[in-house]
């Protein structure tokens, strides 16, 4: 087993204050050893939840209203929307008639059972104790508390999840239960979920479970569109694979196709205009905060401009994503040796987020697992995270000066907010540069190719290799 404390040099660096690096019986479980590598990483997931739930506890003490939620950095979409959604009054509002949820189907299902858990144990607590009825209007709290508590054991199955896919280097794994970013925007919205499925995807791929990869990109995809990438970083190993690769995609695809259709078409059938919100918000959707469209939009209204229009930004922004989706298809081609699926899937997803209309804070967890697994790098991580941390609390501070009369002292100037901007997007293509120099120079790869968790089909693997 790898650790990082031998292979990495920062990691190697900083053991020195804390008895050195891992020695030979590290990866000895041994006889009645409570402390395997997957419990120490389940306790340090453990510490970072605990950390999440604090950074989110002023707005757990005084309710998720008002400007002050900005000035906290404790904005969570969950709290917000359950009541502007109507979750408040009816569980199941993203599946009736004249209900309004602006996200795909498992997503709206998730909020909806979390829910219906909150107006259980609402109802529980008043009817054993009603002088205890302590919700009263707070009951965004709980729902946010009931909905944490799903994701909180949804980090755990995505560190166990890379641990797994990461195969001797299960220290990794470390990067995703430490994650500054996890520990900040876990609390805004559901990414989490989607951000599991796409790594469970993954690690079947690379176990060689075609249609249980494609099943768990058709979850994916329920949750959030972004798993459905992974689908074009398989096709590029597909064509490199030749016949038997493109059989392999073609099992993965159909079972994509079939499951979300056994997902979507019982909510198609329920209310057909309440599932294609999600579909008309995003094509209709305008500019979104922290996207270099917002950044031009500002710069162009400071000097009297009006910034570019809506429709400009929709085909800008698909035209740039197409292209290096292209120029990915081309480099994976070329490459000396076969990439990694992890490796191509991090650069479709930042290319995604670095040209999209809308960057939201908590987008920053999608990218966590994969520069884990394709590019674990302490350095590089914690950098990157650094950056996104910064922009993290630059909007929530653009976003207090523009809906509220803060004094300037108290928020950011927005030359600070466009820096904050900037510096997230650069570190993200930083760590795109790396990938690309270790898919081009293989020899600098910190994964080693012998490394890797494959489980393909023989003959599979006589293809790859030759």
């Amino acid at each position: 087993m790898d650790a990082p404390t031998r292979s990495d040099p920062l990691i190697r660096q900083l053991s020195d204050r804390l008895g050195g690096p891992a020695g030979r019986r590290l990866g000895d479980p041994g006889r009645g050893r409570f402390w395997t590598v997957p419990r120490i990483l389940v306790a340090m997931t453990l510490t970072s939840i605990l950390l999440s739930v604090l950074s989110m506890q002023h707005c757990r003490a005084h309710g998720w209203g008002g400007d002050a939620v900005y000035l906290a950095g404790c904005y969570s979409d969950v709290a917000a929307l359950y009541s502007h959604r109507g979750f408040d009054a009816s569980a199941w509002t993203p599946f009736l008639d004249g209900g309004s949820f602006e996200y795909p189907v498992l997503t709206g299902l998730v909020a909806s059972l979390a829910a219906v858990l909150t107006s259980g144990i609402d109802g529980t607590v008043g009817a054993l104790a009603p002088m205890l009825d302590w919700w009263g209007e707070r009951g965004s709290l709980l729902y946010w508390d009931v909905t944490f508590l799903g994701l909180a054991a949804t980090w755990i199955v995505l560190v166990l999840a890379v641990m797994a896919a990461a195969g001797r280097r299960r220290w990794d794994a470390a990067i995703v239960a430490t994650s500054p970013a996890i520990i900040l925007g876990a609390g805004i919205n559901w990414d989490l979920w989607a951000t599991t499925a796409m790594i469970l995807a993954l690690l079947c791929h690379l176990r060689g479970r075609d249609l249980a990869a494609g099943a768990l990109i058709a979850v994916g995809v329920s949750f959030k569109l972004f798993p459905l990438f992974l689908l074009g970083a398989l096709l590029v190993l597909a064509l490199r694979d030749d016949g038997i690769g493109l059989r392999r995609f073609g099992r993965t695809l159909a079972a994509t196709a079939g499951v979300w259709l056994g997902l979507n078409i019982p909510a198609m059938l329920i209310s057909w205009e309440n599932w294609s919100e999600f579909f008309v918000f995003s094509a209709e959707r305008g500019v979104g905060y922290s996207s270099p469209w917002y950044v031009w939009q500002l710069i162009a209204e400071a000097n009297g401009g009006s910034g570019p229009s809506a429709e400009l930004v929709s085909l800008a922004a698909l035209g740039l994503f197409v292209a290096a989706c292209a120029g990915v298809l081309v480099l994976g081609l070329a490459a000396p040796r076969r990439p990694r699926a992890a490796q191509l899937m991090l650069l479709i997803v930042a290319a995604f987020l670095l040209v999209s209309k809308v960057y939201s804070p908590q987008f920053m967890i999608w990218l966590v697992p994969l520069i884990a697994l394709a590019a674990p790098r302490w350095r590089d991580a914690i950098i990157w995270q650094a950056l996104e941390a910064a922009h993290f609390w630059a909007v929530w501070m653009h976003l207090a000066a523009l809906t509220s009369d803060f004094e300037t002292r108290h928020t950011m100037d927005d030359v600070v907010y466009v820096a904050a901007v900037l510096g997230h997007m650069a570190a993200t293509v930083w760590i795109m540069a790396v990938v690309v120099r270790d898919m081009m120079r293989p020899e600098q790869d910190a994964v080693r190719p012998e490394q890797e968790p494959t489980a393909q089909p023989a003959a599979a693997r006589r293809v790859s290799s030759s």
